[in-house]
């Protein structure tokens, strides 16, 4: 069967489907487009709904105002693959045996796991991912093995702003399966090819994929003079206000893209999602939170998440239910017609909580990591946080100790000693829980 004609017979299928649900109105029946924005190596505080004050995020600010804040969102990891692939598959990184960054050629989010992408090809989308990758380059890893009929974009941890090159010099930016060379500020580039794609794909729901590499290394902005263009790859060398400069284009791209929406009439029935994939450092600002990438302390893995939806989700809302990446991929594939529940995910549908309010439960929440300097573990359970860093153990109060410097461990032992079992369990559990 043709592909196109395959594509609209199933999404006439969701369609069908969603229309004859007793409490779906007309509006609710056509799947949205969804479009899922994440940055990357970013403070939580330095976008303005999150109480930057010296940077300027007006499209952000918009999204924001428009729809749903988040305020206890966290990413599955605290380093970029992990959190990627829970995002992308709907489980947890140890599910997917992806709990650490791998270089380009060696391994990363097997085709298998790619929940997301699959099902919502399934539901009669078009996909694209544009920007940033970095769950594995070979034969069954990248975007187009996981499905993705488009793919602008980069393989490695980051590249060159200018000179799109990687670190070591080689040329990293990709169409398809071919590396080309093109000249533009690469934000700019990712800006362009995603408004391109939502103009080819305007007339079928469509799932965007949008990956920034703002702000990592090399700190450089788009008015950076050509003879530094293969500077500021050491934060030694930058400053704040190039990392501001960084944010602020992404911000002007991300408004392009939501103009093209507004241009074609689609605003209304699109899924707009923005997030981190985990917390910065260096030049990166997180008040109030402590510590950064790499690390489970907040500022590490509680990261901004925006949502607009205006066809089905009322504007200026504030929602505090902690919340984990895992839940974004459930949500998505229940927006597109898909049922998540059936999927054996992580995440939980958090569709009733946006649309009318209908409360959610909160469930556990579980990461470890092992980084450089040793084995750290984590549990959020309401708003009790459960921490061990290397050898230390640590109890904290989240709702009323949000920086992290109140340790309660010694005084509320048994509690400690509860989450701690939890964890254990999960632990255990992952491996005889992994995805098929």
């Amino acid at each position: 069967m043709n592909t196109s004609i395959a594509r609209a017979a199933v999404a006439t299928i969701v369609v069908l489907s969603l229309a004859g649900s007793g409490n779906a109105s007309a509006q609710d029946a056509t799947p949205p487009n969804i479009v899922l924005i994440v940055s990357d190596y970013m403070g939580y505080s330095d976008i303005e709904p999150y109480g930057a004050t010296d940077v300027r995020t007006p499209t952000l600010s918009a999204i924001a105002r428009d729809g749903v804040r988040f305020t206890n969102y966290y990413s599955a990891s605290p380093v970029c693959g992990p959190s990627r692939a829970a995002l992308l598959s709907g489980r947890y990184p140890g599910r997917v045996q992806m709990e650490a960054n791998v270089a380009p050629d060696y391994g990363g989010l097997s085709f298998q796991y790619g929940t997301l992408v699959r099902e919502l090809e399934a539901a009669g989308y078009r996909t694209g991912m544009i920007g940033k990758w970095h769950l594995g380059r070979g034969p069954g890893y990248s975007p187009r093995s996981h499905g993705f009929d488009f793919f602008y974009g980069f393989h490695d941890w980051t590249i060159g702003y200018h000179t799109h090159l990687n670190q070591a010099g080689q040329p990293g930016l990709y169409r398809g399966e071919e590396v080309v060379s093109e000249e533009g500020y690469l934000t700019d580039l990712l800006s362009t090819e995603a408004t391109r794609f939502i103009e080819a794909n305007a007339g079928s729901p469509f799932f965007l994929y949008l990956a920034y590499n703002a702000g990592l290394p090399p700190f450089q902005g788009p008015d950076l003079p050509e003879a530094e263009w293969q500077s500021r790859w050491n934060v030694s060398e930058a400053t704040r206000a190039d990392y501001i400069s960084m944010v602020e284009a992404m911000d002007d791209g991300i408004g392009r893209v939501m103009a093209k929406l507004d241009e074609l009439d689609l605003t209304e029935n699109t899924l707009v999602i923005y997030t981190y994939d985990h917390g910065g450092e260096n030049l990166a600002r997180s008040d109030p939170l402590f510590h950064g990438f790499g690390s489970l302390w907040e500022g590490g893995i509680r990261v901004p998440l925006l949502v607009r939806w205006p066809a089905r989700i009322e504007s200026a809302q504030e929602i505090d239910r902690p919340s984990i990446a895992m839940d974004l991929t459930a949500t998505m594939l229940a927006a597109a017609g898909r049922e998540p529940e059936t999927l054996d995910l992580d995440g939980k549908n958090l569709l009733p909580l946006l649309v009318d309010g209908t409360e959610v439960p909160a469930e556990t929440l579980y990461w470890r990591f092992q980084g450089p300097g040793g084995i750290m573990r984590a549990v959020r359970r309401d708003n009790w946080k459960f921490l061990v860093d290397r050898d230390a153990y640590f109890l904290f109060d989240i709702s009323s100790d949000i920086g992290e410097r109140n340790n309660l461990f010694s005084s509320q032992p048994e509690l400690a000693e509860e989450l701690r079992q939890a964890f254990m369990a999960w632990s255990q559990s992952l491996t005889a829980r992994a995805a098929p």
